[in-house]
């Protein structure tokens, strides 16, 4: 039989989905990869090829925020009725939720944690006729049974590409993975892991000169801490990061390309925000914003939901960034688990001072995402007198954020663990070792 990988290529999961089918294509397990934008064209895509009678591997990588869309689509695939049609789920709700993927939404694999070792061989092992049970790092279904052959190892990042650039698929490269400060509402330090691995510089610089090579000029990167490049997250080595950006800015400026980092699509922590880490950056980088996540303006929350660090961190980041020619926008979610009226105000406070040193605000609902410490809080809810106040600085130009809909989505996330469609915690007890 005939097997067909098929990627939903949608634009919320591409930064992921670049990696994997990178390490698909330098493992060189497939040549039959489809690679769709379109969920019609998907649909169409897979029920043409499942109709040949061919093993149909369809691949859907996926964030919580997503369900609705993937709900419908999973429906709309089982509907073919096809049993050559495989389903498999990676990403983030996949990692948080695999019992909840399989059970309620309708996948037949669901990956666990970093895939970029694990799906490869997934794939080889269908295409030679393998068994696929003892691969690690997948939870999968027998009748009504749910089975998990173990946590993947972790990644080396070196030994993957961040992205396919001889198909012109291009985005950020990641250059960190993992972070020790276990920040309760987040999944990132859950999933892989509390130490940081660093991509070598020889290896960044080599995808750098492909991006420019391939006509791209803005170069960006994903880390969860900017600043913290070749340390191990606790704080700033200045010598890393000052060889990496020195290495960036020589090759960038040979392609007459830009460097941004700090900004879109990662941030910096503000206690990493020094005299130290902004000279070595100033004059380097294309960017003039930097994003810096505060979370709250509350002491209290920010104990609790284990940040780190305190809001005097924050006030000296936003004045240095100010010192040195950049614009902080920093970060607050609104609706934390244990927050009251006196937290919100001091978070508002704290906001609205920022704006009067300079800095813009990134505003955020809290949302329980699965696989974090915080999975069954209460969904985040704003008060009418700070939306009053949010809408106000919003129209003022000080304020932006995706802060309404994420209320929404919050409810939307509290109800399907309600209804049972997220299993979370409870899921991981149906779980039993492959």
């Amino acid at each position: 039989m005939r097997v067909h990988v098929v990627f939903y290529y949608s634009r919320d999961n591409k930064y992921s989905l670049n990696a994997v089918i990178a390490a698909v294509d330098a493992e060189k397990v497939t040549e039959n990869i489809h690679i769709i934008r379109d969920k019609t064209e998907l649909i169409n895509v897979v029920y043409k090829l499942s109709s040949r009678g061919d093993l149909v591997v369809t691949c859907l990588s996926f964030m919580t925020t997503q369900l609705p869309e993937i709900i419908s689509l999973v429906s709309t695939l089982r509907k073919i009725g096809r049993e050559n049609i495989l389903l498999v789920a990676g990403g983030p709700h996949a990692t948080g939720d695999p019992a909840g993927t399989l059970l309620k939404l309708g996948f037949d694999v669901a990956f666990v944690g970093e895939a970029e070792k694990s799906f490869p061989e997934f794939i080889r092992h269908i295409t030679s006729g393998e068994d696929y049970r003892d691969v690690p790092g997948i939870v999968y279904r027998e009748k009504d049974e749910l089975f998990f052959t173990g946590s993947p190892p972790r990644v080396v990042l070196d030994h993957y590409p961040p992205f396919p650039f001889w198909r012109n698929l291009l985005g950020p490269i990641e250059i960190t993975r993992g972070c020790p400060w276990l920040c309760t509402y987040c999944q990132v330090p859950y999933f892989h892991g509390v130490v940081p691995r660093h991509r070598s510089i020889d290896n960044i610089m080599y995808y750098v000169k492909a991006l420019l090579e391939s006509g791209a000029r803005d170069v960006r990167f994903i880390t969860p801490n900017a600043f913290s490049y070749g340390s191990n997250g606790r704080g700033p080595v200045i010598s890393k990061l000052n060889e990496l950006v020195e290495n960036l800015y020589k090759l960038a400026k040979l392609y007459r390309g830009r460097i941004y980092l700090g900004s879109f699509p990662s941030e910096v922590r503000p206690e990493f925000v020094t005299e130290e880490t902004l000279r070595t950056i100033k004059d380097k980088v294309a960017n003039k914003i930097l994003i810096i996540g505060a979370q709250s303006g509350s002491e209290k929350v920010l104990k609790l939901i284990r940040r780190g660090h305190d809001i005097n961190c924050v006030l000296r980041a936003v004045e240095l960034c100010r010192k040195y020619g950049f614009i902080p926008h920093v970060d607050f979610i609104f609706g934390l688990p244990g927050e009251d009226r006196g937290d919100l105000m001091d978070s508002l406070r704290l906001a609205k001072k920022l704006v009067e040193m300079g800095a813009r605000i990134h505003a955020h609902t809290f949302m329980p995402l699965p696989g974090t410490p915080l999975e069954d809080a209460p969904p985040g809810k704003i008060p009418e007198w700070l939306k009053k106040e949010l809408s106000r600085m919003t129209g003022y130009g000080k304020l932006y954020g995706n802060w309404v809909k994420q209320e929404k989505v919050a409810w939307m996330i509290h109800n399907y663990i309600k209804r049972g469609i997220i299993l979370g915690k409870k899921g991981w007890k149906l779980l039993r070792n492959a």
